[in-house]
């Protein structure tokens, strides 16, 4: 039987909002963050930034992506130095299939936190391009190609390597 949002305490939605966003819920983040953030509004008091990107990520996946995304901007625009903002938004960017915004996005966010687990893991799902060895040339260029694989052996020898017959 679900809970109803009126008969919880505003850390109750938060938590409950937190998990069923964690959980992948998205329609019962979505209302549990709302209320919440609907009563902080009612007492005029700040919606905590870090929230408000966890709400636009419940919007952007339940019902409207470009309204979570908007909210997610709002958020980012309020705290720069949060990680989990940055995430959120990032994913809402590969929902609306805007893999080079996902990728601009996640790179700012690892400039805020190098080691935030969630966005090294969406950027190695998403693939991102290594620099080019040599920059003057074209990334197609037989030179570019050749020594960009011979690099990328190189970086897979670290583990035992296989016997060649």
């Amino acid at each position: 039987m679900p809970v109803d949002v009126w008969d919880l305490s505003e850390e109750q939605l938060l938590r409950q909002g937190r998990d069923a966003l964690w959980l992948e819920k998205y329609a019962d983040a979505c209302e549990a963050l709302s209320e919440y953030c609907s009563r902080l509004n009612r007492y005029e008091r700040p919606i905590p930034p870090a929230i408000l990107g966890y709400y636009g990520l419940a919007v952007g996946q339940s019902r409207n992506v470009r309204e979570g995304l908007k909210i997610c901007l709002e958020a980012l625009s309020l705290d720069r130095r949060n990680a989990n903002i940055y995430l959120c938004l990032a994913r809402l960017y590969v929902l609306a299939k805007s893999k080079k915004n996902a990728i601009d996005v996640i790179a700012q966010g690892l400039r805020v936190s190098r080691k935030h687990r969630g966005l090294n893991t969406l950027r190695d799902l998403l693939g991102v391009r290594q620099k080019v060895p040599i920059s003057f040339l074209p990334r197609e260029n037989a030179v570019n190609v050749g020594l960009g694989r011979a690099f990328r052996r190189l970086k897979k020898k670290d583990g035992p390597s296989p016997a060649i017959a």
